[in-house]
């Protein structure tokens, strides 16, 4: 295991991609944790020199699909964290884009974020993003990085964070939020299948945060320990039946 202290821009920086496996919950932050997000920002912001500001880890693994020149993660832990800070930089992007603001020292323009955060610049179309979900919360943040229209069945937790972010960021300069993102600090924690379970450190790293349901911890256990094709399989032809035979929804 790796664990090493580096700004959130280091990280998705380069011809890089994660994805979120199927056996992760869904995007399920609510508007307090946000907002919380978007005080962190500010304040990393004002903060002078080189000290940034600490937000959390991101947990990832290898793919074990990765290519000379292009490298692939599967998000093991900090999904939300790393959710909300591309739909806060989609809703920066758009704002740029729509006042017209072109780009300066102080302040990005829209193809800068785009391409430092959202996309790879020689992808394909597979490759494009930076971050991919799962179902439903997936096609609700192509269609925002593409600004396309969103799908009939969308993300409903995605779309409220992006609306409540599009309302702060015209409160503020760009520039000052562009660089309080810079300034963000995350435990990058990079594991290593030779020697780390990643079943036990999820297990671990979430016994303190937002309680696990049964099914949730089962789930995670019988999947993570497959292949990422085979992940796919079990969820789509078994447990996603399951889970929509017992939906609260």
């Amino acid at each position: 295991m790796q664990a090493i202290n580096r700004p959130f821009h280091e990280i998705v920086n380069g011809n890089t991609q994660f994805f979120i496996p199927v056996f992760q919950r869904d995007y399920s932050w609510e508007e307090e944790h946000c907002l919380k997000l978007w005080e962190d920002l500010l304040m990393s912001a004002q903060k002078e020199g080189n000290y940034g500001h600490f937000i959390g880890s991101i947990v990832y693994v290898d793919s074990r699909d990765t290519l000379a020149g292009f490298t692939r993660w599967m998000v093991i832990d900090g999904q939300q964290r790393f959710t909300t800070l591309t739909i806060l930089l989609i809703a920066l992007r758009d704002f740029i884009r729509k006042h017209g603001i072109k780009g300066n020292t102080y302040c990005p323009s829209a193809d800068q974020i785009e391409t430092e955060f959202l996309k790879n610049m020689y992808g394909s179309d597979e490759k494009k993003r930076k971050l991919l979900l799962r179902r439903t919360d997936d096609g609700t943040l192509a269609a925002l990085i593409e600004g396309s229209p969103t799908p009939q069945v969308s993300s409903k937790k995605i779309l409220e964070a992006y609306a409540l972010f599009t309302e702060l960021i015209e409160t503020k300069e760009s520039g000052i939020i562009y660089q309080g993102i810079h300034s963000l600090n995350i435990v990058d924690v990079r594991l290593d299948t030779r020697y780390d379970d990643p079943q036990l450190v999820f297990e671990s790293l979430n016994s303190t945060g937002v309680d696990l349901s049964q099914a949730d911890l089962i789930r995670n256990f019988v999947l993570m320990r497959l292949t990422e094709n085979d992940q796919t399989r079990v969820y789509e032809n078994y447990w996603r039946k399951i889970e929509n035979l017992f939906s609260t929804n």
